[in-house]
């Protein structure tokens, strides 16, 4: 029943900040990533599997065009801004961890045993809680790493194809584009 006693105090210390950020980075930054991911894999997935020479006509139709290219570059700017943000985040948790230990360490000023006891407690649930959401937030970023990764190689790929086309001038309406 202490333990609990313990770690409640330090929640509303520098735990409380540790917690408050992991609270901020799963219901602020994760889902802004995961709707920026999604926006972005509906937008180009169904780009990849259709002829160049569509896609073309496509861009070249810019009033009712259905590829957007700019559209498609600001959403992979989005997904890629949030995904840092998240992953900054992620790795801040273990040294704010250390700090947390490291700031109750520097407060014994006094030897008595109430506050090393407090002081040591305080030191261990800061690094407990920095860890705990360190591997919460690199396990989250393990699944969501692999889906970041598909869209830029789709949207490179996109690029490429679009590059390749205009570059080789196998069509008028290609030089007309560029």
């Amino acid at each position: 029943m202490q333990f609990f006693t313990i770690i409640l105090k330090n929640l509303i210390g520098y735990d409380g900040l540790i917690i408050l950020l992991a609270v901020v980075n799963f219901f602020f930054f994760l889902p802004k990533l995961k709707e920026a991911n999604v926006k972005l894999e509906q937008s180009l997935q169904p780009t990849i599997y259709i002829p160049i020479e569509q896609i073309i006509k496509s861009i070249g139709q810019s009033n009712n065009s259905e590829l957007d290219l700019h559209l498609l570059r600001k959403l992979k700017e989005r997904e890629t801004k949030c995904y840092h943000i998240f992953v900054s985040i992620t790795n801040i948790f273990p040294l704010m961890g250390i700090l947390g230990t490291i700031i109750s360490l520097l407060r014994l000023a006094s030897f008595s045993n109430d506050m090393i006891m407090f002081n040591f407690t305080t030191a261990l649930t800061s690094t407990f809680w920095g860890l705990v959401c360190a591997i919460i937030f690199k396990a989250i970023d393990g699944i969501l790493s692999p889906k970041i990764a598909f869209n830029e190689d789709n949207f490179n790929l996109l690029i490429s194809r679009i590059d390749n086309y205009t570059r080789t001038g196998d069509c008028n309406e290609a030089k007309n584009i560029s």
